[in-house]
C-alpha cells in the first residue's frame, strides 16, 4: 500500500523522531525512505531579513540575504547528510532532497498519494517565529494528498496502534488502510474507539456493521460517550503506555463547520502525547 515514506527534516528533536520512525518503517516495511529539507524562503524575505541585519550589525538587509541563504542552504545538506548515515546504518533504503519555498506546500508537492508522510509536530523555528511561520504540521496534515505521521518527543516500536473510528467516509478509508499497514508490521489486533454523544444502540450497531465491513483484521471496539476530542484525548492520555500509534481519519467536517465549531483532527494533533497516523 504504501509507495515511499516521505520525512520532513529541520534539525529539530522533533525531526529526528519523525527520522527515526522514517528509517523504522522503511526497514519493517521494506519500503524506500526519503529525507526532504526545505529551506523556508519566508526565512529570506525583507522584514525578517532586516531584523536579522540589525541585529547583526549589517548596515542594510540586502548585504546579509545571500550570506544567509548560503548558510541555510549549507545547514540543510547537514542534516540531509546526517539522516542519510544514520539510514545507512540502520539498513534503510533511503536518498535525501533539498529545495527552497514554503515548508508545507513544498512537503506536499513532493509526496505521491500511495506516500506516508511523516512531520515531527514542533520544529525547530517553534522556538523563535511561531506566530510568523505558523503551524507547519497542522498545515501539512490538512494539504497532504496522502497519509501523514505526526511524531512526538520520543520514538517507541509501533507494536499497539488504536484507531479512532467514527463511522464516516474518512475513518472507514482509515480503517481500510490499517489493514496492511498492521499486517506489515505484525500487529494481529487493534483497539477501536469510537465516540457518540449518546447510548442509542442504532449508532452502535451502524457502527459494528461498518467495521465489520471494512476490517480484515482482529480489533477490540470500545464506545466512548460525550464530545469526540475530549473523550479520545482522555482515552489516549489514560492510555498513553499501552498506545504507540493514534489512527484517524483526517479533517472529515467542512472547512466552515471546523471554523465554528473547531476540528476534532486538529484537536488531537495538538493534544495527543503519541504519533497521530491520519488518513485521507
Amino acid at each position: 500500500m504504501i509507495g515511499r515514506i516521505v520525512v520532513g527534516l529541520d534539525g529539530s528533536d522533533s525531526s529526528w523522531v519523525a527520522a527515526d520512525y522514517g528509517i523504522y518503517l522503511s526497514v519493517k516495511l521494506k519500503k524506500p525512505v526519503v529525507g526532504v529539507h526545505i529551506v523556508d524562503i519566508r526565512l529570506l524575505e525583507t522584514p525578517f531579513v532586516e531584523d536579522l541585519a540589525g541585529a547583526l550589525g549589517f548596515t542594510t538587509y540586502a548585504d546579509i540575504t545571500p550570506k544567509l541563504k548560503e548558510v541555510l542552504d549549507e545547514r540543510g545538506r547537514a542534516i540531509l547528510n546526517e539522516f542519510a548515515k544514520k539510514c545507512r546504518e540502520r539498513g534503510g533504503d533511503c536518498s535525501i532532497a533539498q529545495t527552497f519555498g514554503i515548508v508545507a506546500n513544498e512537503l506536499v508537492d513532493m509526496t505521491d498519494p500511495e506516500d506516508l508522510l511523516i512531520v515531527g509536530k514542533t520544529g525547530m523555528h517553534n522556538k523563535f517565529a511561531p506566530l510568523f511561520l505558523g503551524s507547519t504540521s497542522e498545515a501539512v496534515a490538512r494539504k497532504s494528498k496522502c497519509p501523514v505521521m505526526i511524531t512526538t518527543n520520543k520514538f517507541k516500536e509501533i507494536k499497539r496502534i488504536i484507531l479512532a473510528f467514527d463511522g464516516r467516509e474518512k475513518s472507514v478509508h482509515a480503517a481500510q488502510y490499517l489493514n496492511d499497514f498492521a499486517k506489515n508490521l505484525s500487529i494481529d489486533k487493534v483497539t477501536v474507539i469510537s465516540v457518540l454523544e449518546e447510548k442509542s444502540g442504532g449508532k452502535e450497531e451502524h457502527i459494528k456493521e461498518l467495521l465489520e465491513s471494512h476490517m480484515n483484521l482482529e480489533y477490540e471496539l470500545q464506545f466512548l460517550y460525550g464530545y469526540p476530542e475530549e473523550e479520545i484525548e482522555k482515552y489516549i492520555k489514560e492510555n498513553r503506555e499501552k498506545i504507540d500509534v493514534v489512527t484517524m481519519g483526517a479533517y472529515g467536517e467542512s472547512r466552515i463547520k471546523e471554523l465554528i465549531l473547531g476540528s476534532t483532527t486538529s484537536y488531537i494533533i495538538n493534544k495527543s502525547p503519541v504519533p497521530v497516523l491520519l488518513i485521507k
